[in-house]
């Protein structure tokens, strides 16, 4: 077994992809969506109102040492 791994973001990529569709030894196996909640745990986001004061606090600290 060979696995080989697609980023089918563009045109020829979605044509390989269908093609290996129609191979009779090929499985196209695709990678489950996620819920908003589990993208965004498993790239640590935060919160709009943290975001903005941790850019606050940056633009401070920054303009502080200027």
């Amino acid at each position: 077994m060979t696995t080989v791994l697609i980023d089918n973001n563009n045109v020829q990529a979605k044509g390989f992809v269908e093609y290996a569709r129609s191979l009779p030894f090929a499985t196209v196996v695709e990678e489950k969506k996620k819920s908003f909640e589990e993208a965004s745990r498993e790239c640590n986001a935060v919160t709009v109102d943290v975001f903005i004061d941790e850019l606050k606090a940056s633009v401070k600290e920054y303009f502080n040492h200027a």
